[in-house]
């Protein structure tokens, strides 16, 4: 948990700049001449490039954490995670957008030690119900470090609380944060992978994963519906920063507050579902509702023009996502036998990596076209999810 924290909070640390470095009028790292239009679509490119790297590699991490062991493949991962930090620093100190991307790409290779932390803890768990609440439990740790680090990042990207914190700040953070990480693996980590995968190595296996999600009607079902939500989530949760940017001019700092406090509303999600489990209510009608009111609030998200009505229909959006996600890890770890646990994480890492390369990617399109385009698709997306649970007979989602 340790790791999952520190890896977290090194990635949100840095999420309020980002919006502002593409978009605003005074704080870009993009030439002023550069027409909006252009901003927003090379923004959705840069959101884009860190999921793509984590599709590429997240299944590979994830197979070789079977074979190999869990500390090998954090260790390698961690190295990654301070070379990519650094170079996203130095490009944004030294305003150069191709060392930014590179280092967003090496940061998004590295967040392939997603996949090998959820597979730690189903080492960890002794039964499916426990495997839930521990997923649950990483669902607030996430929830935790998205209080700390957008409000902290934040802050520290801020010049009128401090002349040391400029944009770049935050990215020297998330780069110390990593070697931090990447010592505490190297020496408190004990290994907890008991039977080592004996299957054949393939190093396409991103594609191979997403073609073996399609095998099994009962496991398609469930990574189908398991797409369109996260696409629904990551086009809300992506550019939320740039309609702030857009319509309340808000700088990193406000950015920082409000990402804190969706970090401290997704935590309540996570805790309504840990009640949730233990009371007679299906999990499969639970969550026909809450897409339904997940798709509802995130068509309503761009029309408040009063930040305090923006804040509480985001709320709502961000309370139900929480409570939805660690039902879907749950019910995918429970497709898999425990000695390819990394395999099957790392296949539904491949699927939210790819949701979340296409939600930003067509949603720098969507921006320039009209701040409210992303939300009505995510809506959109939400519904569909919704559809398609009422049709599947999947005993995966019966927790």
């Amino acid at each position: 948990m340790t790791t999952f924290a520190i890896s977290s909070l090194s990635a949100t640390i840095v999420f309020p700049i980002l919006a502002p470095l593409f978009l605003s009028s005074t704080d870009s790292i993009i030439s002023s001449s550069s027409p909006q239009y252009v901003r927003a679509i090379l923004l959705g490119f840069f959101l884009a490039s860190f999921p793509l790297a984590q599709f590429l590699l997240s299944p590979l991490i994830g197979e070789f954490a079977d074979r190999k062991g869990r500390k090998q493949a954090f260790l390698i991962t961690l190295m990654l995670e301070v070379i990519g930090y650094g170079l996203a620093a130095y490009g944004i100190m030294k305003l150069n957008l191709i060392l930014l991307f590179l280092g967003r790409f090496i940061t998004g290779l590295a967040a392939g030690n997603m996949s090998v932390c959820l597979a730690t803890i189903v080492d960890l768990s002794p039964n499916e119900k426990t495997k839930v609440k521990y997923f649950s439990y990483g669902s607030a740790v996430v929830g935790v470090m998205f209080v700390l680090g957008p409000f902290i990042g934040g802050k520290l990207s801020d010049p009128t609380i401090n002349p040391l914190f400029t944009k770049d700040f935050p990215m020297w953070i998330g780069t110390g944060l990593a070697v931090v990480n990447l010592m505490v693996m190297w020496t408190l980590f004990k290994e907890t992978l008991e039977v080592k995968s004996e299957e054949a190595f393939h190093p396409m296996q991103a594609l191979n994963n997403i073609a073996l999600a399609f095998r099994t009607k009962q496991v398609r079902d469930l990574y189908i519906i398991y797409f369109f939500f996260l696409f629904s989530w990551n086009m809300i949760y992506q550019f939320i920063p740039a309609l702030m940017v857009e319509i309340f001019s808000s700088t990193s700092s406000v950015i920082g507050d409000v990402s804190a406090m969706m970090g401290l509303v997704w935590i309540l999600g996570t805790i309504s579902l840990s009640f949730l489990i233990h009371t007679k209510l299906k999990i499969k009608n639970f969550l026909f509702f809450a897409f339904i009111l997940f798709s509802f609030t995130a068509i309503l998200i761009p029309i408040p023009h009063k930040l305090i009505f923006f804040l509480i229909i985001v709320s709502i959006s961000v309370f139900f996502a929480g409570a939805m996600w660690p039902i879907f890890t749950g019910a995918i770890s429970n497709a898999a036998d425990q000695a390819i646990q990394g395999k099957v994480l790392g296949l539904s890492q491949s699927v939210q990596s790819l949701s979340m390369m296409l939600a930003p990617f067509l949603g720098g399109f969507f921006l320039q076209a009209h701040t409210s385009v992303p939300f009505a698709v995510s809506a959109i997306s939400a519904l569909i999810a919704a559809g398609l649970l009422t049709k599947t007979k999947s005993h995966l989602l019966q927790v």
